[in-house]
């Protein structure tokens, strides 16, 4: 048995008076209790269980009143006790299990969670085991988190048997057991940056992903915290604010998981797109290697955790209605969702330079959309529409539209009408009728809702496409303005169903489509052709030099194609419109002496 005596208590003291406003930023106020140990550690703790709120002199009063040593928490929503605020998934080892056992099993738990578009914070728990604490920003019911998460553990444990277990106390087997049912009000687990009841007060601690397979777990102790902290710092509330916006949602009390394409989209799924962002298809396999080589994943990963990743979100956004921005060919390999583009990239276009005022509007959008202002949400989206090419009109108000924009492009011109609902994650009633209701009146075209998130539910998306509204989330003004999209390319976004569709089929055309064909076609076309000047004047008169043609051009150009690995060849359309951007005044790197016929004049 061991006692605490006096040091250790100061001890005690000094780490909670650290620690205590690092979990008040992140829980402040939510209910906690605690736990002393009168005889000593490895006896029974005597359990404080009056709720208190979570405040510094709450926390100092534990400890000098109650001899308090771990504080624990159900983790509701701040203000509302019978609602959950951070889901749990532990970790325990049953018999032996090796650090890097444990360290695999955290990765593959978290794995599945991405696949469900959702992320974690990980907790070393100072004795061997692991807490994965989920924030859900949309304050969802207990019971509903335990059933999903019932379902994504028992999962884990029939697809890997040998290493997972979900069965009530298991003993006797080298498994680890994934605990989900203190997911419930006064099912209690330590804070993060809490200690831990041993003589050496190891801290439940809050650490970056990237760090698992480096900081032994249970290393760092009450006394060894503050030299922890200086090189770390606080952890807890960078991962927190990471995930701030991620949200339970209906979709995710189902069998079928809640999948969106947006911010908050899970590792593995960000991590695949931004590898397949070039067009290229790549197996499993190589997404997983180009992942771990660029950062994206961590070296634990295994190629069947991406497949089966890819695969449940291509399900899953097809079953939402949704379109699927990963497909996979008959290869089984993956690609983005788009036309295929394997021409070669000779001339890639430099990004627009930095735009200051789309800058300030994206800050004001992202502070307004969150705030307490309804009216000033709605002036900086009036605002960004007028930024984007409209002549954008504020109206506000009870029965009146927010606003509505009239895109300035002569005959081509139309009217949106424009309803902003704000909120911290994604929002609760997204109302399509009434973002519809004012058409008529207003002579409105198109008819948009614009919040920081929606769930991606399939009513939702039937709603919209029954009123003919289209879904803007904070993240889709925010692409516009960064690709400086314009009035007349916007047009097909305002289409019923969601924005995020269409902006990223014109943001993929910008870079792959059309314009970088007939880019690498001018480009080909300039090499080949003075090529073709050059070997004349060394070798006859003009008058003897070959034509360069629109035909002799296409030949040319597909020969390079071919010679680059690009499937796919030219189109005389697409050489013709090279040729007029050579010869084009304002370009002048050739001019045409006879029709369809071109001189290379410079390079």
């Amino acid at each position: 048995m061991t006692t605490i005596n006096n040091s250790a208590t100061a001890e005690l003291a000094a780490h909670y008076a650290r620690v205590t406003p690092l979990m008040h930023a992140v829980f402040g106020g939510i209910p906690i209790i605690s736990t002393s140990f009168p005889d000593g550690f490895g006896k029974p703790p005597r359990w404080h269980t009056k709720a208190l709120p979570l405040e510094p002199h709450v926390v100092a009063w534990l400890l000098e009143k109650l001899d308090a040593v771990e504080l624990l928490t159900w983790f509701p929503a701040p203000g509302q006790p019978s609602r959950l605020g951070h889901a749990r998934i532990m970790l325990e080892a049953v018999g032996t299990i090796e650090p890097q056992q444990m360290c695999h099993a955290a990765h593959a738990v978290r794995t599945t969670l991405n696949a469900h578009d959702t992320d974690a914070i990980l907790v070393q728990n100072g004795d061997g085991n692991l807490t994965l604490l989920i924030p859900f920003a949309d304050a969802p019911h207990y019971e509903d988190v335990r059933a999903h998460l019932h379902e994504v553990t028992n999962t884990l444990a029939a697809q890997q048997p040998g290493l997972f277990s979900t069965e009530p106390n298991t003993r006797g087997a080298n498994l680890i057991h994934l605990h989900v049912t203190h997911n419930a009000v006064h099912g209690y687990s330590a804070l993060p940056y809490a200690l831990r009841a041993h003589p050496d007060f190891p801290v439940n601690l809050p650490i970056a992903w990237s760090d698992l397979e480096r900081i032994p777990n249970g290393s760092v102790t009450a006394a060894t915290f503050p030299a922890y902290f200086h090189g770390h710092g606080d952890t807890l509330f960078a991962e927190h604010r990471r995930l701030a916006d991620q949200t339970f949602a209906r979709k995710q009390r189902t069998a079928t998981p809640r999948l969106t394409v947006n911010h908050s989209r899970g590792t593995t799924i960000s991590a695949a797109l931004q590898i397949l962002a070039d067009g290229i298809s790549r197996s499993a396999q190589t997404i997983l290697d180009e992942g771990v080589q660029r950062g994206l994943l961590v070296p634990t990963y295994k190629a069947k955790y991406v497949y089966t990743a890819l695969i449940e979100y291509i399900t899953r956004a097809n079953g939402n209605g949704r379109k699927a921005y990963i497909v996979q060919d008959e290869s089984r390999n993956f690609r983005i969702n788009e036309p295929p583009d394997d021409w070669p990239n000779l001339n890639p276009p430099q990004p627009p330079a930095p735009d200051a005022a789309a800058q300030a509007l994206v800050t004001r959008l992202a502070e307004s959309a969150r705030g307490s202002n309804p009216t000033a949400f709605e002036v900086a989206v009036c605002d960004t529409f007028a930024h984007l090419g409209f002549l954008a009109t504020h109206v506000g108000g009870a029965k009146a539209p927010d606003g509505y924009a009239d895109a300035t492009l002569g005959p081509l011109g139309y009217r949106v009408m424009i309803e902003c609902k704000t909120g911290k994650g994604e929002v609760s009633q997204p109302d399509a009728f009434e973002a519809a209701k004012y058409r008529d009146a207003f002579s409105g075209q198109f008819c948009t809702l614009i919040g920081p998130a929606f769930p991606d539910e399939v009513e939702l998306t039937r709603e919209l496409h029954t009123h003919g509204v289209s879904a803007w989330t904070l993240d889709d003004l925010i692409t516009a303005l960064q690709i400086r999209a314009t009035a007349y390319e916007l047009r097909t976004c305002f289409a019923p169903g969601y924005a995020t569709d269409a902006l990223t089929d014109l943001a993929w055309d910008r870079i792959h489509g059309r314009a970088k064909r007939i880019r690498v076609i001018a480009d080909l076309v300039t090499q080949e052709g003075l090529a073709l000047q050059t070997a004349a004047a060394r070798s006859g008169p003009p008058a003897d030099a070959p034509h360069l043609t629109i035909d002799t051009a296409m030949a040319l150009v597909d020969q390079r194609l071919i010679a680059a690995g690009s499937t796919h060849a030219c189109t005389r359309d697409d050489v013709e419109a090279a040729f007029a951007y050579l010869a084009n005044p304002l370009v002048v790197q050739a001019v045409t002496p006879a029709p369809e016929t071109l001189v290379i004049t410079r390079a």
